[in-house]
């Protein structure tokens, strides 16, 4: 469910704090306000109106990921000068409140107890989207992509943090389609599989994430 827009700055949580680093300004429907793998300049707080977040995958294909309206707040990105993990663009015309990553880092502090979250909050987006890639695409990217951050991870024996059947749930597959996964790239010479899993060849491991063989 969309939360109701904001009208005034006193209803801003932002707001509650002054001076706000934000300023207002009006964005059209269809105008792109930056795109994935672009590092965003602002960071943006609707306050009215609704924002498409969609995401390009390795193979070419675009998806809608989300919708975004009042009360939310993205371009976190910026304030840690990271790629954007999708591009936004304005469904309707829209009123945002916006500030350069910059004059909202001074605003918080360094030193600040909120300085603190504001890294955890730009940490945890980055891994919240390194999650939706996770399950993105053919089972045998995805399963690439995990690989390559967590191998050591993965292990046959029950003492592992991570089972197999952990890492299907993860990838958004069946256990059965995991193991066949594992066997192709046994197969293809581009990993070891037995107790753990060892990444034998990373630069085509790296190819297949993209979706390509």
């Amino acid at each position: 469910m969309l939360e109701e827009s904001v009208t005034r700055c006193s209803e801003c949580a932002v707001g509650a704090a002054s001076p706000c680093p934000f300023t207002t300004r009006k964005v059209r429907a269809g105008e792109q306000l930056w795109l994935q793998g672009d590092v965003p300049q602002e960071v943006l707080f609707v306050r009215d109106g609704l924002l498409s977040i969609s995401t390009t995958e390795p193979s070419g294909s675009e998806s809608l990921s989300a919708v975004r309206g009042p009360r939310s707040l993205l371009g976190t990105e910026s304030l840690a000068s990271r790629p954007a993990h999708s591009s936004v663009e304005a469904l309707t015309d829209s009123t945002v409140c916006t500030s350069p990553p910059s004059a909202l880092k001074q605003w918080v502090g360094p030193t600040t107890p909120a300085a603190s979250l504001v890294g955890l909050l730009v940490d945890e987006n980055a891994r919240a989207a390194r999650d939706t890639n996770l399950r993105s695409g053919p089972s045998l990217a995805r399963l690439a992509r995990f690989l390559l951050e967590f191998a050591k991870l993965v292990d046959a024996g029950r003492k592992a943090p991570f089972s197999k059947q952990h890492v299907a749930r993860i990838l958004g597959m069946r256990a059965e389609t995991l193991s066949r996964c594992l066997r192709q790239l046994v197969d293809m010479g581009v990993i070891e599989s037995g107790r753990h899993v060892r990444v034998k060849d990373p630069v085509r491991l790296g190819i297949m994430a993209q979706g390509s063989n």
